[in-house]
């Protein structure tokens, strides 16, 4: 009846959708194979596909990986037919668009207009409008006090919620160990764990500038405490759980040595949970830990649990996160960066993938009429208080030396620059339309006394 329906409107079964996005033609490094195109995309009217019109999309790392081609060992069993590994294909793995047309042969209950979470990685996101079955989306709300950045990246916090439930039934006063604090999900682990009560010690790597005020915000947020890698092989950690009670859980995301000298910190009967592996390099187990402490190791790959469990399972994670994800509680939020997809997408490729200190998520909007620029307001609350923080500083540096003049290794910094005054030169950020770059700011005023006499 809607087929016969159609054709009495003149509508053809089968029409080609425009779309622009980041596609590859093969394997390889994303900055040689990554390509801005204008392409068309087949919908048929009578299958069960929808047509989505991409708001936001965020980049992993996992993206450079499945570009690369170098997770197909972790991807192929579990979700890799052979119809998608047809070139070319579009990169992301992840992302949040608004429906624009349903196939009749549609068997979920979506409509026109409804707000998606593309559910399978293997879809390709980076793009204004993708075609994908039914099956592949998941109905979000479309509330006010929700973000469409954090919605778009829900991936995140569907990891977070399960390595903060799914494990350990954590009560108050329990102690967490986790490695890489200035990760989205270490983030996003921060307020669930505050949220129960637990005592979270997180370990960060050293080397950002702005270290001490990441410091300061991940302990507003939910930590108990955040220290160095090399800290915690001293003796000065164990100083500092020995007024804790030992930890039952540590979240492993580095791998590599620094997730090993934590395990010797876990308590008896303690669980270890791996979701990555940002170091590339294996982790150290002793044999007493498995024989006469009883440790137990757990992995966790979101795509592996979602292709185990069925949908009502799904949405019903989904409820509880987004309910976390609101602006009046804010347990669930991270740091992210907003990039324009047509325009500004090598920037957040450089801070996501080659910026291995980047504590923020790249997040890419889709220039349309649902893609408008916007901050979200619970990054301009921290915005403005960081603004704060830094006027306060400098107050207190002109009244101890007298200057504003930042320190040398501050001398081409502040915290509250954008991604063009960081990475780019300031011939290239002036052709973009963007104030210059490294502005030289003027030397302090040295004393008489400090003039060379001739």
């Amino acid at each position: 009846m809607l087929a016969s329906s159609r054709l009495l409107r003149g509508l053809p079964a089968v029409r080609t959708v425009a779309a622009a996005g980041w596609r590859y033609h093969r394997h390889g490094r994303p900055e040689k194979v990554l390509q801005y195109e204008h392409y068309r995309v087949p919908f048929d009217r009578k299958s069960g596909q929808v047509v989505v019109k991409m708001l936001a999309a965020p980049v992993h790392r996992q993206d450079k990986n499945v570009i690369e081609g170098a997770g197909a060992g972790l991807w192929t069993p579990l979700l890799l037919p052979a119809a998608a590994k047809a070139m070319p294909r579009v990169a992301g793995v992840e992302g949040v668009g608004v429906v624009e047309e349903v196939g009749s042969g549609a068997t979920l209950g979506v409509k026109e207009g409804d707000l998606v979470w593309v559910n399978n990685p293997l879809v390709g996101t980076w793009a204004t409008h993708i075609v994908t079955d039914a099956d592949n989306v998941d109905v979000v709300p479309n509330r006010a006090d929700v973000d469409i950045e954090y919605l778009s990246a829900l991936s995140l916090f569907h990891t977070a919620y399960h390595l903060t439930n799914s494990f350990v039934s954590l009560q108050p006063g329990d102690v967490v160990l986790q490695t890489g604090a200035s990760s989205s999900i270490s983030q996003i682990c921060q307020g669930y764990l505050r949220a129960k009560g637990a005592k979270l010690f997180q370990t960060m790597q050293l080397g950002r500038t702005e270290h001490a005020h990441l410091l300061a915000f991940f302990k507003l947020r939910g930590a108990f405490a955040v220290v160095p890698h090399n800290y915690v092989r001293t003796n000065y950690m164990r100083r500092l759980l020995s007024d804790v009670p030992p930890p039952r859980l540590l979240l492993n995301h580095s791998c590599g040595e620094h997730a090993s000298s934590l395990l010797n910190l876990l308590g008896d009967n303690g669980v270890c949970v791996t979701y990555g592996n940002t170091s590339h390099k294996p982790m150290q187990l002793a044999n007493m830990d498995l024989i006469a402490r009883g440790i137990q190791f757990k992995g966790f790959f979101l795509p592996a649990w979602m292709q185990r469990h069925t949908r009502e399972a799904r949405m019903r994670v989904h409820q509880n996160v987004v309910e976390s994800m609101t602006i009046a509680q804010g347990h669930g939020i991270f740091r992210a960066q907003r990039f324009k997809m047509d325009g500004d997408s090598p920037f957040a490729f450089s801070n996501a993938w080659d910026a291995p200190l980047a504590s923020r998520k790249a997040i890419l909007r889709m220039v349309g009429e649902y893609g408008e620029w916007r901050r979200p307001r619970t990054d301009q609350a921290g915005w403005n208080m960081g603004r704060a923080v830094w006027e306060d500083l400098l107050q207190q540096m002109w009244e101890a030396a007298g200057t504003t003049e930042n320190p040398q290794s501050m001398k081409y910094y502040t915290p509250f620059d954008d991604i063009y005054t960081t990475f780019y030169d300031g011939k290239q950020s002036k052709e973009m339309g963007h104030r210059d770059v490294f502005f030289r700011r003027p030397n302090a005023p040295r004393h008489n006394a400090a003039e060379q006499k001739e």
